[in-house]
């Protein structure tokens, strides 16, 4: 009988334990070569692995997230993170301060909004020149709300709400900051309640302007008692110098301009659009502003925006996570990517009467379904035109390539702070945002990349490459590799200036040269699988796998 129960516990052990249940669940040789990026809601750590789920950094705050993390090109990781909020603040969850962190986790700078009245909340974006624009919370009571035309009934049992304001600051030493500009919703509102208070006029008639009557009390938003707009994503163009934002409670993104002076930003006049701080364009639900029945809403309950950078396919598009919640029918999460009409001079197009376009977004991605994630969640373009996608509430990362198709699939594999066996299946392990950053990102340069063992634990061998053999942008350029001498050969009959990565098979950089002739470099690395990527103005040219083989 002992003998019996031992056959069956051999059984069960092994049909657990050949199935993958975290970590690297799907891999191709499609899969982006890069590192992956996340910060778990429910954790203290932020970590970064490669294709395949090796770790190859950890970060041990001590404090949860609140909820934004990034990796940036100097190296360091920016990040939010949760405090005990004070006094009427006590209920928000998310919120609190912003460090900078480097490669060794120590702390570079940090600073914490929270007051009794003020509170930094949700994500928060560093500019190029070095200053941070956060998302903050302030308190704004319920006489002036009154005042400026807010329903009386439709004022939460508090007497207060949590207004919006956007701030710039300047970082100063390693725990102070400078406000350098703001940005206010309160000097946006319109309403057509009470004709004998501020702000009355049309809605329809001004889509600049934020309706103060939304949401209602009884609205299933967040926290929409007092959280009305539910900022939940900020970014930043600096070409166009506009900032970029998700409005969760209204189910819309908003534009707003950065080029205005704080006095202007407060105004309907000024900046580079001469609208001051007004909407500059809007998108997602056109019932927001009374131009389309709520039927007609494109937008339910999304989270990560951001605009898709220069030099990628669709740049200078917006892609949006659509969590989906409340849509007619099912819930299901969707990827939007819009493209703003705007005139020859970058002015947004705004219909006198309809809703502000597109109709429908130019791309779109749901996967019948398959990965649905109520709130958190983001998604992003990568340099071969595939999309990293983040299910955040679910854990779940993956990418898909131009066609659709899942190249890799990622199950972060915590339950709370806590690494679970393979096997098992995870929990608590959402994760606000997740990004892939390829291997010649400059933040990437000059740190040690060795891979580590994989996050979860009693992990097995798992068959994993980590690229694929293209040319991706035309070029003279050639590539050969004799596996005989183990020489690397690279005609470059334009003189073109070069650079050459080669990484193993785990993402290790085991060289990194520049030129702008034909090189030659003899391997001397032992047997296994490497990758060299030609990379010309930052973009990757040309990628190549090489086989060594001890034999030879």
């Amino acid at each position: 009988m002992r003998n019996l129960f031992v056959s069956i516990f051999m059984i069960i052990s092994i049909n657990i334990f050949s199935q993958r249940t975290v970590g690297v669940i799907d891999f191709t040789e499609e899969a982006t070569p890069g590192y992956i990026f996340f910060s778990p809601f429910n954790s203290t750590k932020a970590f970064m692995v490669d294709n395949c789920g090796h770790l190859i950094n950890e970060w041990d705050r001590g404090t949860l997230p609140g909820l934004s993390a990034y990796f940036l090109e100097t190296g360091q990781m920016f990040r939010t993170y949760k405090v005990d909020p004070i006094g009427p603040f006590k209920s928000a969850s998310n919120a609190g301060g912003l460090e900078l962190v480097d490669w060794d986790n120590n702390t570079v700078w940090s600073y914490e909004f929270n007051t009794s009245t003020w509170l930094s909340h949700h994500d928060a974006v560093m500019m190029p020149n070095g200053n941070i624009l956060a998302l903050t919370w302030e308190l704004e009571f319920e006489d002036d709300l009154i005042t400026w035309g807010r329903d009386p009934d439709e004022i939460a049992n508090e007497g207060y709400m949590w207004s919006e304001k956007i701030i710039e600051i300047k970082p100063i030493g390693s725990n102070d900051m400078e406000i350098v500009w703001e940005w206010n919703i309160k000097d946006h509102y319109i309403q057509e309640f009470d004709s004998t208070k501020m702000f009355f006029g049309v809605v329809k008639d001004h889509p600049e302007l934020f309706d103060i009557n939304l949401p209602e009390l009884n609205s299933n938003n967040s926290n929409s008692t007092r959280d009305w707009n539910h900022f939940n994503a900020i970014d930043y163009n600096e070409d166009l110098d506009q900032i970029l934002i998700s409005v969760r409670n209204s189910d819309e993104i908003w534009i707003i301009d950065h080029s205005t002076t704080t006095e202007e930003a407060a105004s309907h006049t000024g900046g580079r659009y001469g609208k001051g701080g007004d909407i500059l364009y809007r998108w997602g639900n056109a019932s927001a502003y009374q131009r389309a029945p709520v039927s007609e809403q494109k937008l339910f309950g999304q989270h990560g925006v951001n605009w898709i950078p220069n030099g990628l396919e669709d740049e200078g598009k917006i892609i949006i996570y659509n969590n989906g919640n409340g849509r007619p029918g099912p819930d299901f999460s969707s990827i939007e990517i819009i493209d703003p009409p705007q005139t020859e001079d970058g002015h947004y197009i705004i219909p006198e009467t309809d809703p502000i376009g597109p109709e429908v977004p130019g791309w779109s991605f749901d996967d019948d379904g398959d990965f649905y994630s109520p709130y958190f969640s983001n998604a992003n373009r990568l340099q071969n035109g595939h999309t990293f996608i983040n299910a955040g509430s679910a854990g779940r990362v993956f990418e898909i390539n131009a066609n659709g198709e899942k190249v890799w699939e990622y199950e972060i594999p915590l339950a709370f702070d806590f690494p679970i066996p393979q096997g098992l299946n995870a929990s608590n392990n959402g994760t606000f945002r997740a990004y892939k950053y390829a291997y010649d990102y400059p933040g990437l340069q000059d740190l040690d990349l060795t891979p580590g063992s994989t996050i979860e634990i009693n992990d097995f061998p798992f068959e994993c490459n980590l690229t694929s053999i293209e040319t991706l942008v035309e070029t003279n350029v050639e590539i050969y590799f004799n596996s005989q001498s183990r020489e690397l050969f690279i005609k470059n009959p334009d003189r073109d200036d070069l650079q050459l990565i080669m990484v193993n098979a785990y993402g290790q950089q085991m060289h990194n040269s520049n030129f702008n002739e034909d090189y030659f470099i003899e391997i001397t690395s032992p047997s296994g699988i490497y990758f060299a990527t030609l990379i010309e103005n930052g973009t990757v040219v040309k990628t190549l796998k090489i086989y060594i083989n001890s034999s030879y």
